[in-house]
């Protein structure tokens, strides 16, 4: 195969993507485990730690909300019990009491708005009978099946290093999770219009209490604090934990999700928005092909009288990813023609007729520092007929027959004259 290589020139890199020469590093955060990803792409953006195992603390209810969303309805009333004695005596609460009633809304609102530990608890009881068809069972065999059931739920979503004893996220030794395995947790709720409309607002009234968000990055009564992009979704703090926090947020055409495990009280909101930031700010979406777009045309050799003198290349597919700012004036491409579509001799590429449109000419690769990142065949955007040699002698032995033919028919007639 014959090969040409084109680089994308910085000056085209900075057109493209304003200040794209400009990107910093990765940043400097005080939190002992982080992870950022871009969710549209899947592409991990940071991580740090973020399979270390750590004290989750009330970003555990992340979970106790998808399990109770996913065992009730929305109107679904569900009774307060005595399970709320069972919490932490300093516990964050929503201030329930034994026998209200709640719908299951309202208990998702009470779980990510204040943090409250009741609500969780009366969320575990409630879904452990009803999963169990028990609605008799005690308490503390409740909440071990509620156990269970997150467990068994994180596995599912390939949270593998987790291990929840309880729905609150309490400080209990064996009750430990990732960074990456919230996030992975974290994309499950979000698939979930009402929890994520839930955990981005900032206040819920209910019989008169009013419940307030303790993600600051949501509060305009917070300036310094505030990010403007922030969508959600749950903080948490015990002293074995630290700050931490499991935050998304929205903006040019992308949703990023970040998870801070451990940082210091100082620094929490300073690290989240410094992640965003760096998330939004320091990687582009790079879209180098688009299915059936010019690439670059090419002359052709071969062709009959009135075909086009070039052929058209387009892309066979998009090929478009994220990267770092300060790399995409290293990305190259390479391409790589198919056997027998390009003419020999002569300077530069030249293909030779005829071509079919949508014919595979070749590939383009797609590299950065030498690492191949993606291959895209590359097709003819229209037809080229060839030229074809025996058009013109059939043409000339057509008229010999029909001259012969003319000098055989004269011969006759001067024979029958005679």
């Amino acid at each position: 195969m014959k090969k040409i290589q084109y680089i994308i020139s910085l000056a085209m890199a900075v057109v493209l993507f304003p200040g794209a020469a400009l990107a910093g590093g990765a940043p400097d955060l005080a939190a002992e485990a982080v992870f950022l990803l871009d969710e549209g792409s899947g592409k991990v953006l940071y991580e740090k730690n973020a399979d270390l195992p750590m004290f989750p603390a009330s970003t555990t209810k992340i979970m106790t909300a998808l399990l109770l969303l996913e065992h009730a309805e929305l109107n679904e009333i569900i009774l307060v019990g005595e399970e709320i004695d069972w919490i932490g005596y300093d516990s964050s609460t929503a201030k329930l009491k034994v026998g209200n009633r709640l719908t299951a809304a309202e208990i998702i609102y009470a779980l990510l708005l204040p943090s409250g530990n009741d609500a969780a608890y009366t969320a575990a009881v409630f879904v452990a009978r009803k999963a169990s068809g028990f609605e008799l069972m005690d308490i503390g065999q409740a909440l071990a099946v509620f156990a269970g059931m997150m467990n068994e739920r994180a596995r599912e979503l390939g949270a593998r290093n987790t291990n929840f004893a309880v729905p609150d996220g309490y400080h209990t030794p064996e009750h430990v999770t990732t960074a990456r395995d919230l996030a992975l947790i974290t994309l499950e709720a979000r698939k979930h219009e009402f929890l994520c409309q839930a955990a981005a607002a900032t206040e819920y009234y209910w019989q008169g209490r009013r419940w307030t968000n303790t993600n600051r990055l949501l509060r305009l009564d917070y300036p310094e604090e505030y990010y403007p992009w922030a969508t959600g979704f749950k903080t948490g703090y015990t002293p074995e934990a630290g700050n931490c926090i499991v935050t998304t947020a929205s903006g040019g055409g992308r949703d990023l999700l970040a998870v801070i495990l451990n940082s210091p009280r100082y620094a929490l909101w300073q690290d989240a928005r410094t992640l965003l930031e760096y998330g939004f700010q320091s990687w582009r979406r790079y879209e180098m092909l688009v299915a059936g777009r010019q690439v670059f045309t090419a002359p052709v050799r071969g062709q009959r009288q009135g075909e086009p003198e070039t052929v058209v290349i387009v892309a066979g597919e998009t090929y478009a990813d994220l990267f770092p700012a300060e790399d995409i004036a290293r990305i190259q491409l390479n391409f790589a023609w198919a056997r027998g579509v390009t003419a020999r001799g002569g300077a530069g590429l030249v293909f030779k007729a005829p071509i079919r449109k949508g014919q595979t000419l070749g590939t383009a690769v797609i590299n950065l520092d030498g690492e191949v990142l993606g291959e895209v065949e590359l097709l003819a955007g229209h037809g080229v007929k060839g030229f074809r040699w025996w058009l013109p002698v059939g043409g000339a032995a057509a008229v010999a027959i029909g001259l012969l033919a003319l000098m055989k028919g004269r011969r006759g007639k001067r024979q029958a004259a005679a």
